[in-house]
């Protein structure tokens, strides 16, 4: 059976090309604005025409639903559930997530930023938003469970309060508001989100040495 090295050239044509038209879109969208892009643009920077990018891609609105793909699915994301259901340590866990988010905001802060832009004004768009939202918190949701059951939370705290601390301060885009908001790089500003979500969900210490 053939694999991946010895397809013909014919057949990689289509993934290379949409490859391009998604790496266009992205540089566009983070210049320009998803608004202020057309479609013939992005098909210029890309060398096709604008029948490919609509019949390939499915327009801008299904660029920007390929590249929140992307974002949503890197390969990071995957890696930090599963070195984080593999801990047994809640502080470590924490540094993990911190961690990923961190990576995942210098990879891929461009897009977020324009889903986020965008969302309010576009049904389209509004529907993109919500299915990264929901497979964040999907995915995190079941890091606070591994935590509860690993006893990292602190008294009152279960798996869903956690969920929506974590969201309240890190979210999708936490990073990004926090730079903003203060001028620091990003390894600053995860310093500072990683300290206070962890006071506010884990259990400390002196907690976890006390009898019951």
């Amino acid at each position: 059976m053939d694999g991946p090295a010895d397809r013909p050239r014919r057949e990689e044509y289509p993934d290379l090309t949409r490859a391009a038209v998604i790496v266009a879109a992205r540089q566009l969208f983070a210049e320009n604005g998803f608004f202020q892009t057309k479609v013939e643009q992005i098909a210029k920077l890309s060398r096709v025409s604008p029948a490919t990018v609509y019949a390939q891609c499915g327009g801008k609105h299904g660029l920007l639903r390929s590249l929140m793909d992307s974002w949503t699915q890197a390969p990071v994301v995957a890696e930090a559930q599963r070195a984080s259901l593999a801990a047994t340590d809640a502080a470590l866990v924490m540094q993990i997530l911190g961690a990923a988010y961190l990576q995942i905001i210098k990879q891929w802060g461009d897009v977020v930023r324009v889903v986020i832009d965008v969302a309010p004004h576009d049904d389209e768009s509004r529907e993109v938003l919500a299915t990264a939202q929901k497979r964040h918190n999907r995915a995190l949701m079941t890091i606070c469970r591994h935590l509860e059951d690993i006893g990292g939370l602190r008294d009152g705290v279960d798996a869903r309060q956690a969920s929506r601390t974590i969201t309240y301060y890190y979210g999708i885009d936490g990073l990004l508001r926090t730079r903003d908001a203060f001028g620091w790089s990003f390894e600053r500003s995860n310093e500072w989100l990683l300290a206070r979500v962890s006071a506010a969900v884990l259990r400390s210490p002196a907690e976890s040495l006390s009898p019951n």
